[in-house]
């Protein structure tokens, strides 16, 4: 399964939404209520389970979080984004 989908598929389990139509450009924070601060450690969490990542805290910045595509472009690359 490739990073969209596993990263699609997280968010719709952790957040309980429907995240079919996501594309690169897709707001998440800010626009999705959901994503709260405990939600966005869910996800975190989920992240490194599902991709066999160790995300340290010290690197990640809000702007990971701004869309859908800068999320999964820090799954694929952590340190680059």
């Amino acid at each position: 399964m490739e990073y969209n989908q596993q990263l699609k598929d997280v968010l719709s389990e952790i957040l309980n939404i429907d995240t079919s139509n996501f594309i690169h450009s897709t707001k998440l924070l800010g626009e999705l209520s959901e994503l709260d601060s405990m939600s966005i450690i869910l996800v975190l969490i989920e992240i490194e389970k599902r991709f066999s990542l160790e995300i340290d805290i010290a690197d990640l910045e809000a702007k990971h979080f701004e869309t859908f595509g800068n999320l999964a472009s820090f799954i694929k690359n952590p340190l680059t984004v």
